[in-house]
């Protein structure tokens, strides 16, 4: 299913669009792999397959973040789907060159919208490192609510980091 606010479209991946994929990953390594560990030196077209296919995980739904020029800006998903509580996780990234420009925030909720609407998805959270502070003004600017931080929650490198833990509810979409 296709999304869009007059500016960005999202769209499901497809098998082709893995070259652009492993494009903006090596382009956008050096800002994603503190946050983002599977964006290594190392990423192709296997990596990005797996995780079109949904072979990383099944209970994801994932769509590329096209700009207005059709190219691909990032990619925004729904995983780790908890069916019996209705709730899933709500994750983002934007290539380097295509930041600050909100489309990170229209995104999110876009995605949190469709979660909610068409997934009956009732809870969606975020969660990133107190030190990734770009993604934390996302989830805020998406009118997330921050519930506090997870001491422990997310090891990245082999070291453990707090978490900002936020979360977006129906009513919160406005």
């Amino acid at each position: 299913m296709e999304l869009g606010d007059g500016t960005i479209t999202l769209r499901p991946p497809r098998e082709p669009d893995a070259a652009a994929v492993v494009a903006a990953v090596i382009s956008s390594r050096a800002e994603l792999w503190p946050w983002m560990p599977w964006a290594t030196e190392g990423y192709d077209e296997t990596d990005a397959l797996d995780w079109i296919r949904g072979d990383l995980d099944p209970t994801e739904r994932a769509w590329l973040i096209l700009g207005p020029d059709g190219e691909l800006a990032g990619t925004c998903g729904i995983n780790l789907v908890n069916g019996v509580n209705r709730f899933a996780n709500l994750g983002y990234w934007l290539r380097s060159d295509r930041v600050g420009r909100g489309w990170a925030t229209a995104a999110v909720r876009l995605v949190a919208r469709h979660g909610h609407e068409q997934l009956d998805l009732h809870r969606l959270e975020l969660i990133m490192s107190t030190a990734n502070e770009r993604s934390r003004r996302v989830a805020e600017r998406a009118g997330a609510r921050h519930e506090g931080v997870m001491r422990g929650r997310l090891r990245l490198h082999d070291e453990f980091h707090d978490v900002h833990l936020f979360s977006l509810l129906p009513g919160d979409l406005g």
